[in-house]
């Protein structure tokens, strides 16, 4: 009997992974289109940022740094965003194994845990752990370098570097505003599912980004 229980479970439960799926297919697409269009946009914008990066450095040409830049943090972005979804469904299994409910109250829950554990906090532990190495490297002339041999480094590094690292309080304010206040129309509406998908993402991109940012800084500063 308990078996018959535990397949029926698993046929119900890989239905309701189906149909969420299905319906948040749209929603995913639409805001991978968005996150990506931003990305080429910021990368078109500060493509003399790439080279000190210079990802790919003795295998594509210096021209194509930007382009090998932009691959990366697609990757990294995607790539977080899967680990969050991945870490969402683990979390949820391990609340249930220790008698949580097997609820939607309970995934939000999860969501919420991995959301703070995969964005958030590590930037913050970085920040932490690294911040006053970083801050005590040779600054003197980093400006004036960088508006004369990368013009885009200026504007990424100093002026939208610290806008990245801050869009995660915004980001994850929306996060859990949708998650909880909208939790039950999450379910149903299309728009939300769609904005949700974008904080996701734009998280996502944003953690990307900052790791991109801090490699090039430390490039710069060494450099220097």
């Amino acid at each position: 009997m308990d078996y018959v229980d535990a397949s029926q479970r698993l046929r119900f439960e890989q239905v309701e992974y189906r149909r969420w799926f299905d319906l948040l297919r749209r929603p995913l697409l639409i805001a991978a289109a968005i996150v990506t269009v931003l990305l080429l946009i910021i990368v078109a914008a500060s493509h003399p940022a790439w080279s000190i990066l210079g990802l790919g450095r003795g295998l594509v040409p210096e021209s194509f740094y930007p382009v090998s830049g932009f691959f990366l943090v697609v990757g990294l972005t995607f790539g977080h965003a899967i680990a969050w979804a991945v870490a969402s469904v683990a979390v949820f299994y391990l609340m249930v194994f220790f008698k949580y409910g097997n609820t939607w109250e309970t995934a939000r829950n999860a969501m919420a845990v991995a959301y703070f554990v995969l964005g958030p906090l590590p930037l913050l532990l970085y920040h932490i752990l690294y911040g006053g190495w970083l801050l005590g490297m040779p600054r003197g002339g980093l400006g004036e370098w960088l508006g004369e041999s990368h013009p885009g480094g200026r504007w990424l590094l100093i002026y939208a570097h610290p806008i990245i690292d801050l869009s995660l309080i915004p980001l994850a304010a929306i996060f859990l505003g949708i998650l909880w206040k909208y939790g039950e129309r999450l379910q149903r509406e299309t728009i939300l599912q769609t904005v949700f998908a974008l904080t996701i993402l734009g998280t996502s991109l944003a953690v990307a980004l900052s790791l991109a940012t801090h490699s090039m800084l430390v490039h710069a500063r060494i450099g220097l």
